[in-house]
């Protein structure tokens, strides 16, 4: 008898979804904003998470082929948009992978002892493409995800996620109420008065970004019809607790004008060594350096081995079809590496190390965005477009269920791409502007001129390797 692939349980999805988004990284952000953090992390659950998440399973278990959004978009929108989907995924990685490039820098300090270095913008600058390069010329020989894949993301993302959780509350235990204030009506809402606050609810929607690829999983699932969103909604319940419990104590710990953006350590610092132990804060940056080369490692060849295959289907001149002979697209993978350096200069064009590395985290959620817009209303279309598509999970509801599900969505894009222009403070407001507005600009205008000069010429005949 042929043995069926075991399908997942319940508490093993919200495992694995819990897996998905838990890292230390966005915890900065969400402390910058103190009581605040509260009413913008349940608004990005309600009006983005949660029914992008229930859109993306609905898609995932209907059109279950390889290429996920692109997929969706074509049969529903169409092939120039389904290209410049596939365009803005792998685009948005460049401004994504400096972002987190960034930290190996700020981390690499602490390791040695120097931690003033982790705001020197040239010491990060410099390591951004050290650590970025490494990675990449490493892949383009090595199998790194087999390497440093699951040691690393356990090592360098889910220990130090639960250690930051539990330190904080013990500090705050301790200490009580020092930084963060008493709770209420005006520290938990933020006012039109202090608009610049609203742009940090685009910084905490990046938390919940990757939807799409969490959503295959609905493919594996026992009764996906009752099970999966059920998982949806306890994974974010149990996202949303552990985040806030990590940004409220650090928001208590340090002064809001002092939380370093970039600086996922910082807490980390002033735990152990109230503990006694400053060494083991050089072990746990370590530990998270580890994780974000693994993480790199991910990014590297993830987003080019899809637009490899957008290249072969004739939408890209025939250079982007190379592979070497461990089948990497070469092509992709050193733009990319190239493409990082270049963003990277913004680290030393604008020397103050938080203003960097917000303008690189709300770029890329501006393009990320704009991604969930093409999935959202191929959802809507398809829904009307393919009702004989079966799909293992729908939204309750039919199809007033998934308008329910496509306003909810609409409202939260439009929301975060609004604030999302409005420059923080202590940042030059019009270098903010003219990076998200240029940026966002050059990166949806690319591929629609690439479309338009395609030739029949380019459609793959034969794979070379390298």
């Amino acid at each position: 008898m042929e043995n069926k692939k075991k399908k997942l349980s319940l508490f093993q999805l919200i495992g694995i979804s819990i897996a998905f988004y838990g890292s230390v990284r966005s915890v900065p952000t969400l402390a910058v904003v103190g009581w605040q953090q509260i009413f913008f992390m349940i608004g990005a659950a309600i009006l983005f998470a949660i029914p992008i998440s229930l859109i993306c399973a609905e898609l995932a278990t209907g059109w279950t082929e390889e290429g996920g959004p692109e997929v969706w978009v074509k049969e529903a929108l169409g092939e120039k948009c389904a290209f410049i989907t596939s365009w803005l995924l792998w685009v948005q990685m460049f401004f994504g992978m400096v972002m987190v490039s960034s930290t190996v820098g700020i981390l690499l300090a602490y390791v040695i002892g120097r931690p003033d270095l982790s705001q020197n913008n040239i010491f990060v600058f410099s390591f951004i493409i050290l650590s970025y390069w490494t990675v990449t010329l490493l892949n383009l020989k090595f199998d790194m995800d087999k390497i440093i894949g699951t040691i690393g993301s356990v090592v360098g993302i889910y220990i130090p996620f639960v250690a930051l959780v539990a330190l904080g509350l013990w500090w705050t235990f301790k200490h009580g109420i020092v930084n963060l204030g008493p709770l209420t009506w005006k520290s938990a809402i933020p006012s039109l008065g202090s608009i610049d606050k609203f742009s940090i609810f685009s910084g905490i929607i990046f938390i919940f970004t990757g939807l799409e690829i969490a959503s295959v999983n609905a493919n594996n699932i026992e009764n996906p019809k009752k099970n999966y969103p059920i998982s949806v909604f306890l994974s974010m319940g149990l996202l949303i607790v552990f985040n806030l419990i990590a940004g409220l104590t650090e928001a208590n710990t340090i002064p809001t004008d002092k939380i370093q953006l970039s600086n996922i350590t910082q807490p980390f610092a002033i735990y152990f060594n109230e503990l006694g132990l400053p060494w083991l804060t050089n072990v746990i940056s370590a530990m998270i350096c580890i994780g974000v080369l693994a993480q790199l490692s991910v990014w590297v060849l993830g987003p080019s081995k899809a637009m490899i295959k957008v290249a072969e289907e004739g939408n890209l001149p025939p250079v982007f079809q190379k592979r070497t002979k461990h089948g990497v697209p070469i092509t992709f993978v050193l733009i990319q590496a190239i493409v990082v350096s270049f963003v990277a200069i913004l680290y030393v064009v604008i020397p103050n190390v938080n203003s960097s590395f917000f303008m690189i985290l709300i770029l890329t959620n501006i393009l990320y965005c704009i991604v969930y817009l093409f999935i959202v209303l191929s959802a809507i279309v398809l829904k009307y477009k393919r009702p004989d598509v079966v799909r293992a999970f729908t939204i309750s509801g039919g199809k007033l269920g998934m308008w329910i599900a496509v306003s909810l969505s609409l409202i939260g894009i439009a929301i975060t791409i609004i604030v999302s222009l409005i420059p923080p403070a202590n940042t030059k407001s019009g270098i903010y502007i003219a990076v998200q507005v240029i940026g966002t600009a050059v990166c949806v205008i690319s591929p629609i001129i690439i479309f338009k000069l395609r030739k029949p010429s380019w459609k793959k005949v034969n794979q070379k390797k390298f």
